[in-house]
């Protein structure tokens, strides 16, 4: 048997890349020992450091570094504590720096550098760095590997170092924070309505990293009003707020059969120095006219023909003390913003749409969702202003409730553990024909996949994709996260009307991108137990025949609507990747073992010359590859 030379190089190629995506090495750690330290810092330069060998804590495999600290002196249970930690690598660029929870390769600065976190007071705490993912020099003698733990604030009071602790298994306590007494992300509910539908209702986050926007205290929007009221800000002029869309948040709009309900904010807020005070007040669109549009009837007594309006916005006190707002003056009752104390660098700023606000909020993908800075304070400059901050990353939990037509669900096993941070393990890819579940013509309605955790999760993102037959990509992907998701969760997705699901040929995944615990330690894997999935049984498809003999029969039969071509997939695994094109060419090489059925013929001739070749196989690599599009495979 003989294989032409192009065959040959594309075999290679695509085996090398499959054997690319399964090759593990397995990492044994070494024996890891405690350092015990009893070392006081203080917040000034030079005494605020403690610094030590990394091969006195193990020869390699380190995972987490657990720094546990004392406390003392302050008034109240906890203390924010703010701090700096970095440690030397074994290649460029050879240090590397923990910034906000994030190693990054910028140099410490006091003033530019630092990671927040809230703790017991007067108890030895541990703040566990995860250093899994660096490349951590062990050596030691005169070019040791070292690693440094530095105090940037801790309330006023006093910090001692009691012990580091290499890959701690101990249990830490879960720091007081920010809370919300709005509906949780991770709840949902299913009631069959008894009539052939059922009320879906599930209540999600949906988060945005990397804003990087600055918020300058003072600088509100309306100083950039014209005399028909509307904004000439630009971006990067100065301005104390932000607005963040809700299409940007993955939050969907309201519909007549989908009611959306916004239930809180999140907003995660860096300062370059400690905030003692920090004022900030939230915003959000409304109803035009209605009564949470504080924007038009506070307004319309000073201007009957005003344009604003469309927004409800918190209103703070006056430089006297007295309320902007009167009690009473408007149909609700208007938020005044909110006031938090001893936030060190990193503040986590939590709003929850107030009630009275909730029922006129919209959610359509040009509407947003305001954070604004309106003070904050540095005690130890003598309650010096702290003119700016940065908005990093924000999270909008939401509700979607929805009534769908329903005839059942049905509930199957996986079992499948998922490891963050590795795209060969982070994703489970369940064949909806494996799963037996569904018929190929019912429709997918909504999806319940139940976790389980090691340990207690504070935020899990989460990604979810389905075969579908009506996008270009021949998937849709939806990213959400669960706050507090603890060690046990169940997360409903609701599949939108848009998304036609291949349940015959597609695929359901479920990815795991990111989960920390309540110290921003990373939860390394979970286990997808199960998925339910709830569904809608089609209707058969009838069909009548009229036979002609010496009477006239007729003849019912039922048949399965078509199914249409997914091009590429000439295993007929539902996705289109490079197993395709490893075994077209196998087939085209005649390899016994290489079995192509005859859907799969179809699917696998993209170049539609009836014919099935390595010009097929390099096509759906093309594709695979990204420098044409999965469309281009069609005819």
């Amino acid at each position: 048997m003989r294989i032409s030379t192009r065959a040959r190089k594309l075999f290679s190629a695509a085996v090398s890349a499959v054997m690319a995506a399964v090759l593990i090495i397995p990492n044994v750690p070494a024996t890891a020992a405690t350092v015990t330290v009893g070392k006081t810092l203080t917040t000034k330069e030079g005494t605020n450091a403690y610094r030590g060998e990394t091969a006195d804590l193990a020869s390699s495999g380190l995972k987490t570094i657990s720094v546990y600290v004392t406390v003392d002196d302050v008034s109240g249970s906890t203390v924010n504590v703010s701090y700096g930690f970095g440690i030397g690598l074994d290649a460029s660029p050879w240090w590397i720096e923990l910034d906000h929870g994030k190693f990054t390769q910028t140099p410490a600065d006091p003033d530019d550098t630092g990671t927040s976190v809230e703790i017991p007071a007067g108890k030895s705490t541990p703040i566990t760095v995860d250093v899994s993912k660096l490349n951590v020099k062990y050596e030691t003698g005169q070019y040791a590997g070292e690693y440094e733990f530095r105090n940037y604030y801790c309330g006023g009071g006093t910090l001692t170092v009691d012990k580091i602790v290499p890959n701690d298994t101990a249990k830490p306590d879960t720091p007081s924070g920010p809370s919300s007494t709005a509906a949780k992300s991770g709840a949902w509910s299913l009631t069959d309505n008894k009539d052939g539908t059922a009320t879906i209702k599930t209540t999600l986050t949906g988060t945005i990293d990397d804003i990087g926007a600055t918020l300058t205290a003072g600088e509100d929007e309306s100083n950039y009003e014209d005399e028909n009221g509307a904004s000439t800000w630009e971006e990067g002029m100065p301005i104390n707020s932000r607005k963040l869309s809700y299409k940007d948040f993955g939050v969907p709009a309201s519909t007549d059969d989908t009611k959306v309900t916004l239930e809180s904010f999140q907003f995660s807020i860096s300062s370059k120095t400690n905030l003692d005070t920090f004022m900030y007040g939230c915003g959000l669109n409304v109803e035009y006219m209605s009564p949470a549009d504080t924007e038009y009837w506070l307004s319309v007594e000073e201007n009957p023909d005003t344009r604003k309006g469309y927004w409800y916005n918190d209103h703070g006190d006056d430089e006297d003390g007295n309320p902007t707002v009167p009690e009473g003056k408007l149909e609700i009752e208007v938020g005044k913003g909110t006031r938090l104390e001893d936030c060190g660098k990193w503040v986590e700023a939590v709003w929850d749409v107030p009630a009275d606000v909730q029922p006129y909020a919209t959610t359509k993908d040009t509407d947003t969702v305001s954070i604004q800075y309106w003070y904050g304070d540095n005690k130890e400059d003598g309650y010096t202003a702290v003119d700016e901050v940065t908005l990093e990353a924000a999270a909008c939990t939401f509700t979607v409730e929805k009534t769908v037509p329903y005839s059942g669900d049905s509930k199957v096993t996986v079992g499948e553990k998922l490891t963050q941070g590795d795209d060969k393990t982070n994703t489970a890819s369940l064949p909806f024909a494996d799963m037996d579940a569904v018929g190929e013509n019912d429709s997918l309605q909504a999806v319940v996949f139940s976790l389980t955790c090691p340990s207690e999760i504070k935020k899990l993102v989460f990604g979810v994709t389905v075969s579908d037959k009506a996008s270009e990509d021949q998937y849709t992907q939806m990213q959400y996260a669960i706050l507090e998701a603890g060690k046990t969760q169940e997360i409903c997705v609701l599949i939108p009307d848009s998304v036609k699901a291949d349940l015959k040929y597609g695929n359901l995944g479920f990815g795991y991108y990111y989960g920390a615990d309540a110290n921003d330690k990373l939860v390394s894997s979970i286990t997808l137990n199960s998925v339910r999935l709830i569904y809608d049984e089609a209707p058969a498809v009838t069909t009548t025949t009229t036979v002609t003999t010496t009477t006239t029969t007729t003849t019912t039969t039922t048949t399965p609507a078509p199914v249409d071509a997914l091009w590429g997939d000439a295993d007929l695994s539902g996705v289109v990747d490079v197993s395709d094109a490893v075994l077209i060419c196998r087939y085209y090489a005649e390899d016994e073992e290489a079995v192509i059925e005859a859907q799969g013929k179809i699917n696998a001739d993209v170049t539609h010359d009836n014919a099935i070749s390595t010009d097929d196989a390099a096509k759906i690599l093309q594709a695979v590859a990204k420098i044409i599009t999965m469309k281009d495979l069609a005819p």
